[in-house]
């Protein structure tokens, strides 16, 4: 029984992680509230968008969650700012929604900073949001 345990653990403290850093992030709509300093490196959430994965619990698919998103951010960062991320500020972050099982539906949310948003924003976050749904469908086909 503990064997199969550990394979929750791994994917359960990942997912916080990456939850605790998108609640500090600013509300939808993009802007920081009056508490919030914004300056020239304050990051906003771009884009937003939900996937349907599958109604059941999958441990094989929450752990290769991460992978999937890397690798479509990976491929928007190539596509428009080379090997440099971090001069955008592009990043991105995921939060379980599913009702029942929490990884039943994911919110990912593309982040940058809000200077370079409106140039690079739409192009980047579009890249990255086209690549994990294919990645995802492919991922969840099947099942």
């Amino acid at each position: 029984m503990k064997k199969n345990s550990s394979i929750y653990v791994l994917p359960v403290l990942l997912l916080s992680v990456i939850f605790l850093g998108a609640c500090a992030a600013p509300g939808p709509s993009g802007q920081g509230t009056k508490d919030q300093p914004s300056g020239p490196g304050a990051a906003i959430v771009f884009e937003k968008r939900t996937f349907r994965l599958v109604k059941t619990p999958d441990p094989d698919l929450e752990a290769a969650l991460e992978g999937l998103l890397s690798a479509s951010y990976d491929i928007a960062v190539r596509n428009h700012v080379g090997d440099k991320p971090m001069e955008i500020g592009f990043t991105y972050s995921l939060a379980p929604k599913g009702a029942v099982y929490p990884f039943s539906e994911i919110e990912v949310s593309c982040i940058m900073q809000e200077k370079y948003a409106r140039r690079s924003g739409p192009e980047i976050c579009g890249d990255f949001f086209r690549e994990l749904d294919v990645k995802i469908k492919k991922a969840v086909g099947g099942k």
